[in-house]
């Protein structure tokens, strides 16, 4: 077994359903977690950390892990600006894949999304093109990225894009089949299966994982 992991974005969309079913599994003996207010009840595995996100010397009071999953994401709207939406969704993973480097961590798991590239016009896509980029130049031994269409399932949040997008999805995903597969809607809880089906059934080396491979096969 495993011994230790760690779930960034453990209070979001998909990190939320992760430590849910790394709890579930039962293959940790410890599982970090890092949050700005308390957010869970107590569990003999999971260890919630109060983590300052903006202080740069905080990762340096963090005990190494064998595996990182990194889901944290915003949209721009939540995080207030361009500049803001990128230290979320750039800079922190970066800052993490590094760390992972550096401890010497078996795996790094990031959740991005399709049509991710540091060339897009899109601003969103481009953030996580680069993400992705500098993430591959690390020297880690298991580096996996996940690649998720539109994620279905509740939020916490209000998003009325999203929600109009899932109404759509939820009428389209039946006709998407063939090469259109991989742009159908995929729940967040079959991203949280996938991530850890993955890892556990991958080899060493860097795998991109298209939205229509991450489910974990029936």
């Amino acid at each position: 077994m495993t011994k230790s992991a760690m779930v960034l974005g453990s209070t979001g969309f998909v990190g939320s359903h992760l430590l849910t079913e790394l709890l579930a599994s039962k293959r940790y003996e410890r599982i970090t977690t890092l949050v700005r207010v308390a957010s869970l009840e107590h569990h003999p595995t999971v260890e919630e950390i109060f983590y300052d996100f903006k202080d740069l010397s905080a990762l340096n009071q963090l005990n190494p892990v064998d595996n990182i999953f990194c889901c944290l994401g915003t949209t721009i709207r939540t995080a207030g600006s361009k500049e803001a939406f990128r230290f979320v969704d750039f800079e922190l993973p970066l800052r993490f894949a590094q760390w992972a480097e550096k401890t010497g961590a078996k795996s790094y798991s990031i959740v991005t999304a399709m049509g991710a590239n540091a060339d897009s016009r899109i601003f969103y896509n481009q953030v996580k093109g680069d993400i992705e980029d500098e993430v591959k130049k690390l020297d880690i031994i298991t580096v996996q990225i996940f690649r998720p269409s539109l994620i279905l399932g509740p939020r916490k949040e209000f998003r009325i894009g999203e929600i109009i997008g899932k109404g759509f999805m939820k009428i389209m995903n039946p006709f998407m089949v063939g090469s259109l597969n991989k742009y159908r809607g995929i729940h967040a809880s079959t991203i949280a299966e996938g991530m850890i089906y993955h890892l556990e059934n991958s080899k060493t080396g860097l795998h991109i994982i298209e939205s229509d491979k991450i489910a974990k096969p029936v």
